[in-house]
């Protein structure tokens, strides 16, 4: 009896306790138009501190909910959409950074606590509101706002200007230790492009700093042995170093094109536009390079006046993607994806397959290729399936930003698997490559491209409609194939082989035809408009 009374109590303290709110570690007042409003408790994590997103929200009287994964927050008509373990946040249909993923602990939704002032600043304002919100330590303390991170607390002699507000943290925290190394400085590029490349060695993020005509990026030191020379008479290149890091600026009136984040070796690209003094010869129409034996070519062709459409076959060779009812994913994907490129051929497109044989490639190398090809648009072209039990029919067009759904977060890891190599775990490789995705979704220079991608989706979509295909959505999900990509990106699903019949019409040469054909018609109408 003492045993079971025992045990009875002790599972009522495990349910008590998991279901308690954090335990607070300080408090932060909340100021609004220079009036407290609240106060709400912190916890500290790692160099963070936390606030309760949900509890802001009442505070501000606005309403949240949850749905899946997704914290939603309205302020009248204005959304605020955080996704679990997500270092970015929807305002509206703006993708936001922020200094730390978001993360649920109880039944609260934790944020970075100068994140949150952003967002929810963000929030007021598009609902009409002046963003005046503030931080203070505590509610006697209406002087001192909380400081940015890295900077001196005022004296008495420097009060703070009731203007100010704490600026949020950039991206990589405050301390060096999480701040990358650079290893060296180079630079390249062509008649028309400036090219500077940031080689990096450890782990996080550089934080960067944009503003009219400059570029700065802080590392960690040591500082490397590369002379920070500019060889380009239009760019001045600046290094300063402190105790802890390293400050590399950039000053230029050249216009900056692209800025690319790399992987495998780690680096950053900067790539500045001038002047042409000359125009490459153009490539032979139709003509491919020279492949070495199961692998595809590295070699990029030269640009020429046509707009360059990449086009990517998933899957291939040793990886035969998804298989049901006797077909393989790969051969899908090829075949559609020659149709395709014909047609852009036709239509006076300079259209590139990142395969055009059964051979195997990683999803490094092929959005790679488009970025050494400097593609104006890039497809990756797949077949979904689904497990027992589940059914569903039609075309899906995916763009690289947080996850639509948990469906959408499925596909991405599935898609995301490569074949594990020796002992390798191609599950765990693809949740934790899914998870850095997530992570660097707020990365400003993935951010740029998401409104055109998103534009290129509606465009594919709306042609597959008017050619007669069974559409399904436009979805968003963090595919590996298509981060950090430089240029409009989407992910073609094009159908179900777990569904028998739309297995046969994916089969089929005429429906295969008849996709190609609608697809290239949105890529013309995209390219055209834009």
């Amino acid at each position: 009896m003492w045993l079971r009374q025992a045990c009875s109590v002790l599972l009522a303290l495990i349910v008590l306790f998991a279901a308690a709110p954090v335990s607070a570690e300080g408090q932060l007042a909340l100021y609004r138009d220079g009036q407290i409003i609240g106060t709400l408790s912190t916890v500290e994590r790692g160099s963070h501190t936390m606030v309760d997103a949900g509890a802001m929200a009442k505070l501000l009287g606005a309403q949240s909910s949850e749905k899946n994964d997704t914290l939603v927050i309205m302020h009248g008509r204005s959304k605020l959409q955080l996704v679990l373990n997500a270092a970015a946040a929807w305002l509206g249909v703006e993708l936001l950074p922020m200094a730390s993923p978001a993360v649920k602990e109880g039944d609260a939704w934790l944020l970075d606590s100068r994140s949150a002032l952003k967002l929810f600043n963000g929030l007021l304002e598009r609902g009409g509101s002046t963003p005046s919100l503030q931080w203070k330590e505590s509610a006697a303390d209406a002087g001192s706002p909380i400081p940015p991170a890295g900077t001196k607390p005022p004296t008495a002699t420097q009060p703070p200007k009731a203007e100010e507000r704490p600026t949020p943290l950039p991206k990589g925290g405050s301390s060096a230790a999480s701040l990358p190394v650079l290893r060296a400085l180079r630079w390249g590029g062509d008649d028309g492009t400036y090219r500077v490349v940031f080689d990096l060695s450890g782990p996080g993020e550089p934080i960067i700093q944009r503003s009219a005509g400059k570029f700065s990026l802080q590392f960690a030191l040591p500082a490397p042995a590369t002379p920070f020379e500019s060889p380009a008479d239009e760019i001045e290149i600046t290094a300063t170093t402190s105790d802890d890091r390293l400050t590399v600026e950039l000053a230029s009136s050249l216009p900056l094109k692209e800025v690319i984040t790399l992987e495998g070796p780690r680096r950053i690209v900067l790539d500045y536009v001038r002047a042409s003094t000359s125009t490459p010869d153009p490539a032979p129409r139709g003509e491919e390079p020279p492949r070495t034996p199961g692998k595809e070519t590295r070699t990029a062709p030269k640009r020429n006046t046509k707009r360059i459409v990449v086009i990517d076959p998933g899957h291939g060779g040793k990886d035969p993607g998804a298989v049901a009812n006797g077909i393989r994913e790969k051969d899908i994907n090829l075949a559609v994806s020659k149709y395709l490129l014909q047609r852009l051929e036709k239509m006076g497109y300079d259209a590139r397959l990142t395969r055009s044989t059964d051979v195997y490639l990683t999803l490094q190398e092929r959005t790679d290729l488009a970025h050494e090809w400097n593609a104006d648009a890039f497809v990756s072209m797949h077949v979904n399936a689904l497990p027992p039990g589940r059914h569903a029919t039609g075309m899906e067009i995916y763009l690289m930003a947080l996850p639509t759904d948990k469906d959408a977060m499925q596909l991405a890891k599935i898609e995301n698997a490569e074949l594990a190599e020796g002992n390798g775990d191609a599950a765990k490789a693809a949740d934790k490559r899914t998870q850095t995705l997530l992570n660097i979704l707020g990365n400003m220079q993935q951010n740029a491209k998401i409104t055109e991608s998103t534009d290129f989706a509606e465009y594919l979509f709306n042609a597959g409609k008017g050619g007669g295909i069974q559409m399904r959505r436009v979805a968003q999900a963090p595919f590996f194939v298509l981060r950090g990509a430089s240029m409009p990106a989407v992910l073609v699903e094009m159908g179900f082989l777990t569904e028998k019949k739309e297995a046969r019409l994916l089969a089929a040469k005429a429906y295969q035809e008849r996709m190609a054909t609608a697809i290239a018609a949105g890529i013309e109408k995209y390219l055209t408009n834009n």
